[in-house]
């Protein structure tokens, strides 16, 4: 994963993240509504790969000294890393997200509706930009992470490269 941190990059008011090469967990891009998420809001669940990535992350702070919400979790064996991973919220507006999808060599703009199709298909890489939601919420300073634009490459599987043939 490659990460470079921008302060108060394009519309953004805090922090502005670009990700090349990222490894997304739990996505759920349809919004299901689950035990973790009971609004159903679309989300999904970003990797941190080291120690030095979360440390640059957390300690990318606003003016209140807030950074990215960062989770670590202990390892669970003696020798093993900490398992790191971020949160981030996917929602629609006038701002974006721009979603593209990159499969079978075309190029694919999802919108709102068909999202979640990224859900259900497996990855090869993926690109993306996420902007910060710094805010106040009960006198608490709170930073959000948002999608801001993702490109994702589907890996593509021997059927379908040798017969054309789609789920």
């Amino acid at each position: 994963m490659e990460l470079t941190i921008i302060a108060k990059n394009r519309n953004t008011t805090g922090g502005y993240l670009e990700i090349d090469d990222a490894e997304i967990i739990w996505p759920n891009f349809s919004g299901r509504t689950s035990q973790y998420n009971p609004k159903g809001d679309k989300e999904f669940t970003l990797k941190i790969p080291t120690q030095e990535i979360a440390d640059a992350l957390i300690n990318d702070v606003n003016e209140d000294g807030v950074g990215w919400n960062v989770k670590i979790k202990p390892p669970r064996e003696e020798g093993d890393t900490p398992f790191m991973h971020m949160n981030v919220k996917v929602s629609f507006n006038a701002r974006g997200p721009e979603v593209v999808l990159i499969t079978d060599g075309r190029q694919v703009q999802l919108d709102e509706e068909s999202i979640g199709c990224l859900d259900n298909i497996d990855i090869e890489r993926v690109d993306m930009n996420i902007r910060s939601y710094d805010d106040v919420f009960a006198g608490r300073p709170f930073r959000s992470a948002y999608l801001d634009r993702l490109y994702v490459v589907q890996k593509i599987d021997r059927f379908i490269e040798r017969y054309g043939v789609r789920d």
